[in-house]
């Protein structure tokens, strides 16, 4: 049995004479045969000039789904789905504008579906569609670089997708903007990378002898012309540089500029790792003090903030030669993919406790592999120091009762409390306080950790809440006119508890 076999073909951009001799020797055979050929569309120039010289050649196409079909993702693949099944009842020609593998959705679909039913293909070339869009708009994709994206692909993507998916500092080509409504969702979809009033460009790629063949026009007014069909391609040019505020890119050049020499930022210039270290730890407390206050709308910002110190530490190192942002990216990207293999790979889990095993087993290996001995390792090594004494107590104090060594009740931690409390109150000198007060805070950590709170969280907050009364403290005393040094003690309780009564807590 003879498989069935699709051979596809590229019409080319638009003019008859753009079809190859192969492609027109095609097209004459099966006009001969009366064998039908199968147009992914009728709308283009060349379709109407084979109609005149090839009267005999039977012609279907899709054009009906272009407007029946309610959902863009699945439009090529009813398309390609549909030529399969022609395809699998005996030999077919499916021919696309342009040529068959560029710009074509429903070719890298039917290529998958066919390998998948075991139908042969064979392609036959034609001038792609780009060659007459790029003389339009003047452009060397070489030179200058080109994206190139599906209409009806761009049009599904998410919001916080584009971003991923368009550069908007490269110049980009969009093809099959086939009506209005498909050019409003690309309108939509570009507006999130690119100003409202950009300009940009409508090429028509299927009469390019046509002197109304390109339209330039605001990206707002996209969807306002009321002549787009399948042979409209959109140009969409670049954005400098420092326009582009909601691309990654950006960033990374404004920092290379900052610390490019002789014309940056002196104080930029002057950082280092080591002068930045404090600026790290600020800006992650920031960012967690919006998250506290439920501050979704600073949260953006803040974010964005300790964002800088990661790209200003990654220019460091690339101009020391240490390392660049593409490092910290492959790290970061490698590493969670590695450590989630319930996600990445063939690893199940039905729970949390189950994730949070296998990411602890799965670090002990990537130490092993750095040459760590880990059998060597102790229960409380690779705590950071550096973090917040509660935090670190309380991190030492869960690390070792996994081993067994905590109290056995809370009463017991009541006793320790109030014996660290005692030996505070019988120190003789500063050092022995200082000692006893390390002591005491760190059982204040136990009881905390005991009660499952939290200690420097509960610390943050008893902080908030006094800053909170003690500026209506404020509040009050600027009403009395008078200064703060004259105030006595008795006089400054009566003013907090008053400041606690008006905020109610």
């Amino acid at each position: 049995m003879t498989t069935p076999t699709i051979t596809i073909l590229g019409l080319g951009p638009g003019s008859i004479n753009d079809l190859t001799l192969e492609g027109y020797r095609l097209l004459e055979e099966a006009a001969q045969k009366q064998a039908t050929v199968y147009f992914r569309t009728r709308i283009h120039p060349t379709v109407e000039a084979l109609q005149e010289r090839l009267p005999q050649l039977q012609i279907e196409s899709f054009d009906s789904l272009y407007d029946e079909s309610d959902d863009w993702h699945t439009l090529y693949e009813q398309i390609a789905a549909q030529v399969c099944a022609v395809a699998e009842r005996g030999p077919i020609i499916y021919a696309v504008p342009g040529h068959p593998l560029i710009g074509e959705s429903s070719v890298q679909i039917i290529l998958k579906q066919t390998r998948e039913r075991n139908l042969s293909t064979k392609i036959v070339g034609g001038l792609s569609f780009l060659a007459p869009v790029y003389a339009a708009v003047e452009l060397d994709p070489f030179e200058h670089g080109a994206q190139l994206i599906d209409a009806t692909e761009l049009v599904v993507l998410k919001p916080e997708e584009i971003a991923g998916r368009v550069i908007p500092t490269v110049p980009l080509f969009v093809a099959h903007v086939y009506n209005r409504r498909v050019a409003s969702a690309v309108k939509l979809a570009l507006s999130e990378c690119y100003p409202d009033n950009w300009p940009v460009k409508l090429v028509r790629t299927g009469d390019i002898d046509s002197a109304e063949q390109t339209l330039e026009l605001p990206l707002f007014e996209l969807d306002r012309t009321s002549f787009i069909n399948r042979l409209y391609t959109l140009y969409v040019p670049p954005v400098g540089e420092m326009s582009a505020l909601r691309l990654p890119e950006t960033l990374r050049y404004i920092i290379m500029r900052l610390r490019r020499e002789p014309d940056g930022c002196p104080w930029d210039r002057e950082q280092t790792h080591q002068t930045l270290k404090k600026y790290v730890i600020e800006e992650a407390y920031e960012v967690l003090e919006t998250l506290e206050e439920n501050d979704v709308e600073k949260l953006a910002e803040e974010l964005g903030d300790l964002l800088l110190q990661v790209y200003l530490h990654a220019e460091v190192g690339r101009q020391a030669d240490e390392f660049a942002i593409g490092d910290v990216f492959e790290h970061i990207n490698a590493k969670m993919i590695r450590r989630h293999p319930h996600v990445f790979g063939d690893v199940e889990v039905s729970e949390t406790g189950q994730v949070l095993q296998n990411w602890e087993a799965i670090k002990k290996q990537e130490r092993a592999a750095a040459g760590t001995d880990v059998q060597a390792e102790g229960v409380l090594d690779r705590v950071p120091l550096v973090s917040p004494a509660l935090t670190v107590a309380q991190e030492y104090q869960k690390r070792v009762s996994k081993i067994g060594f905590e109290f056995e009740s809370i009463s017991e931690v009541y006793v320790k409390l109030e014996e660290e409390l005692q030996e505070f109150k019988q120190a003789r000198n500063l050092d022995e306080q200082r000692e006893e007060i390390g002591d005491l805070l760190f059982m204040v950590a136990k009881l905390a950790r005991f009660c499952k709170i939290d200690a420097e969280e509960a610390l943050r907050n008893a902080n908030r809440k006094f800053k909170q009364r003690f500026q209506v403290v404020e509040q009050l005393a600027r009403e009395d006119k008078r200064a703060y040094v004259s105030y006595n003690a008795h006089e400054w309780i009566s003013l907090w508890n008053k400041a606690k009564a008006i905020i109610g807590e």
